[in-house]
C-alpha cells in the first residue's frame, strides 16, 4: 500500500514537473507568436544575441530606438549578420504598436520586433535586406512582415528582375484566407506593391475581390488597387476591363467609373470608350455614372508602401478638358453614337461647365 501511494505521488510530481515545462509564458514580450516569426531557413534557435538580451520584457519605440542606433553603429556587415540570425532563429517580440506608414513610405510603427528588424535592414543595406527578404517570402510568417518583406525586395533590387517575382508574392499575400480572415494593417497596404509593379495582369483577382459583397474591406482594397493601375496604366487596365462581364454585372458603378478615367486626346482610349458605350450590352446605370463623372480626374492621395500620387495641376485640368470638350461635340456628330446621345449631352454640360468655371477664375 505504501509503495502503491509513493508511486501514485511520484506520477503526479511528474506530471507536475511536465506541466511546468510546457506551459506557455505569459507576460513576455519576446515570446514566440503564432503565424508569425516562423525559423524560415528550418534551422534550430541560434541563442539570442547580446543586444536581444538587453532589449527586456517590455519593447517600447525609445527602446526600440535605441536599437537602432545600437545596430547602425556597427559595421554594415556585423549589424546585417545580427539581424539575419535573429530572423532565422524564429524569435519574436510584441510591442503593442500598429504598423504605420507615413509620407515617403517611412515606417513609424512596428507591430513586432521581426517587422522593426525587417524595416531597419533597408537602411543598412538595400541589397542585403532584399537576399534576406525573399527568404521571408518563402515561408508563410505574418501579413505584416510579408508587406515589409515585398518593399525591401522592390527597393533592394532593380525593377527588371523582380517585377514578376514581387507580383506574384504580393498575389500570393492577398489570396490567403488566414490572413484575408483579419487582414492587418501590413495585408492592405501589400496591395500597393501592386500598383508599383503595375501589375495589370492582377486584374482576374482584383476583380473577384472587389465583386466579394460579404468582404467590404476585402472589396475596397481591390478597388483602390484596380482603381489606380488604370491610372497608371489605362489603355491596357481599360482593354481588359472591356471584357470583364463579371464586375460588370456585379458592381456596374465602379466598372463605368474606370471608363470615365480615359483620356479622350488619346486616340487608342478614344477608341475603347467608343466602343464601350455602344456596345448594346451597356445597362443605363452604367451609363448614367460613366456620364455623370466623367471626366474622373479625382485621386486618392494617401501614404503609401512603395508608391505616391499627386493630384493634378489646375491648368492641365483645364487643358485637358477643353480639349475632351472637342471630342464629346465630334461624338454627338457621330450616327455610331446616335444611341447614346442623351448621355453625350450630360457629358457635354458637365465639362462645359468646368471649362466656363476655369475661364471666369482667369479673368
Amino acid at each position: 500500500m505504501l509503495k502503491r501511494l509513493l508511486l501514485i505521488a511520484l506520477i503526479l510530481v511528474g506530471i507536475g514537473f511536465v506541466f511546468y515545462l510546457f506551459k506557455p509564458q505569459e507576460g513576455n514580450a519576446l515570446a514566440g507568436k503564432e503565424g508569425s516569426g516562423k525559423n524560415f531557413t528550418g534551422r534550430s534557435s541560434p541563442g539570442k544575441a547580446p543586444w536581444m538580451r538587453e532589449l527586456g520584457p517590455t519593447l517600447s519605440r525609445e527602446l526600440l530606438i535605441s536599437l537602432e542606433k545600437k545596430l547602425a553603429a556597427k559595421p554594415s556587415a556585423e549589424a546585417v549578420s545580427d539581424i539575419e540570425e535573429f530572423l532565422r532563429g524564429g524569435e519574436d517580440g510584441i510591442t503593442g504598436m500598429s504598423l504605420s506608414i507615413e509620407k515617403g513610405g517611412r515606417i513609424e510603427g512596428w507591430p513586432t520586433l521581426r517587422v522593426f528588424l525587417l524595416d531597419l535592414l533597408l537602411k543598412l543595406n538595400p541589397r542585403e535586406a532584399a537576399r534576406i527578404s525573399r527568404e521571408i517570402l518563402a515561408v508563410e510568417t505574418s501579413a505584416d512582415e510579408w508587406a515589409i518583406a515585398l518593399r525591401n525586395v522592390a527597393k533592394g533590387e532593380s525593377s527588371e528582375e523582380n517585377r514578376h517575382y514581387l507580383r506574384i508574392q504580393t498575389e500570393a499575400l492577398i489570396s490567403n484566407l488566414e490572413w484575408q480572415d483579419q487582414p492587418s494593417v501590413g495585408f492592405l497596404n501589400a496591395f500597393d506593391v501592386l500598383v508599383y509593379v503595375e501589375a495589370t495582369e492582377a486584374l482576374p483577382l482584383l476583380s473577384g475581390m472587389v465583386q466579394r459583397k460579404d468582404r467590404r474591406d476585402l472589396a475596397h482594397a481591390a478597388f483602390l488597387t484596380l482603381d489606380r493601375l488604370v491610372q497608371r496604366q489605362p489603355l491596357r487596365m481599360l482593354s481588359l476591363l472591356k471584357g470583364d462581364l463579371a464586375l460588370h454585372q456585379s458592381r456596374p458603378e465602379m466598372a463605368a467609373q474606370q471608363f470615365a478615367r480615359a483620356d479622350l486626346r488619346d486616340a487608342s482610349q478614344q477608341d475603347i470608350v467608343k466602343a464601350w458605350l455602344i456596345d448594346s450590352s451597356r445597362t443605363s446605370t452604367e451609363l448614367e455614372n460613366f456620364a455623370a463623372i466623367y471626366p474622373n480626374n479625382n485621386r486618392l492621395i494617401s501614404n503609401n508602401l512603395l508608391t505616391s500620387d499627386e493630384q493634378i495641376a489646375g491648368g492641365e485640368l483645364n487643358k485637358h478638358d477643353r480639349e475632351a470638350l472637342e471630342v464629346i461635340r465630334r461624338w454627338q456628330n457621330d450616327p455610331a453614337l446616335e444611341v447614346r446621345s442623351r448621355y453625350l449631352k450630360i457629358m457635354e454640360a458637365r465639362v462645359s461647365q468646368f471649362v466656363n468655371s476655369a475661364d471666369r477664375l482667369t479673368r
